[in-house]
């Protein structure tokens, strides 16, 4: 790829307005959802926010993505006429915040330990009836494939930048999808958290969500931000980059130079049309030409009802 068309990644500085494969299909339905409980009880959070030291967050690396192509056949189940595409309007928060939230305060690094290691990704929340809801990789929630684990001490902080004036926030369950944690196939490298509630509020009640969109033309124009924390980058700020995205291999793909630890950050479209704008797509694999600090293009899973309009679905009440 032609390094001219690489998009820079820009620090944010306020608001700004497949084809079936051949190969028997597992024995789950790829486009089924699946959870893991990890919190059950007040001293759960409490052990998970006493956990997330500034050091223990300034430490953790970034979660590496999948490297698995998308093989996993898409369902076959039928889908209902309005769910082979639909749009979901995001929200401001409630309570007079809204001068203080931004695409800041929606987007934030997620945080999880596996295997004693702790690692960090990024995540954006998105608005739904129960207004708990954050979005990112399935490789920010689980292992990915056969005999892999969800990960635990998942938090997401919103607005970060070494700390959040919004805190930390647990996660009451984990979700994504079968072809994800069956397979580890990164057609459904789509995940999503359920947030416990902080101080008697609902995260998309103080900080604000994305809408959301499914079945939605490639070649869409999108602002995709995440925060890199490899090098060349530190993962201190929210980056973005922006551009069109075009089809390669069913998969979106943009131009962007941002590099591991933006995993699960969102790509969002007619941003600054509004408060909020549209998930259109997370950050799931990056490529570059011999040097891992020297990326030039990512790819997302795209956003079909089989990934990302069914696991919305699973979630939206709780």
């Amino acid at each position: 790829m032609s390094r001219s068309r690489v998009a820079l990644a820009v620090a944010v500085f306020g608001f700004l307005g497949a084809v079936p494969s051949t190969r028997a299909a597992p024995t789950a339905d790829p486009a089924d959802n699946m959870s893991s409980s990890t919190l059950a009880s007040a001293l759960d959070e409490a052990r998970i926010l006493a956990y997330w030291t500034p050091e223990r967050m300034a430490s953790a690396i970034p979660a590496v993505p999948p490297t698995t192509s998308g093989k996993a056949p898409i369902s076959l189940k039928p889908v209902a006429p309005e769910n082979v595409s639909r749009t979901v309007d995001g929200a401001e928060p409630r309570g007079g915040l809204a001068p203080l939230a931004d695409i800041h305060t929606m987007s934030g690094k997620v945080f999880y330990t596996d295997g004693g290691q702790n690692y960090v990704c990024s995540g954006s929340t998105v608005y739904s009836n129960g207004r708990r809801v954050v979005f990112t990789a399935g490789h920010c929630v689980h292992g990915g494939g056969s005999g892999r684990n969800w990960f635990s001490n998942w938090a997401f902080v919103p607005n970060y930048h070494s700390g959040s004036p919004h805190g930390t926030w647990t996660s009451t369950s984990l979700w994504s999808k079968n072809g994800w944690t069956n397979n580890g196939d990164r057609a459904y490298d789509v995940g999503a958290a359920v947030m416990n509630d902080r101080n008697g509020t609902r995260i998309v009640d103080a900080v604000g969500g994305q809408g959301i969109k499914w079945g939605a033309p490639y070649g869409a124009y999108i602002y995709q931000f995440g925060y890199p924390a490899a090098p060349p980058f530190n993962g201190s700020q929210l980056l973005f980059c922006q551009g069109g995205t075009w089809n390669e291999g069913g998969f979106p793909s943009i131009s962007c130079n941002m590099t591991g630890g933006a995993s699960g950050g969102p790509w969002l479209e007619s941003y600054g049309q509004n408060y909020w704008a549209y998930l259109y797509s997370v950050n799931s694999w990056m490529f570059w030409d011999s040097d891992p600090t020297m990326v030039n293009k990512w790819q997302g899973p795209y956003f079909s009802y089989d990934t990302a309009g069914s696991l919305y679905d699973a979630v939206k009440d709780l």
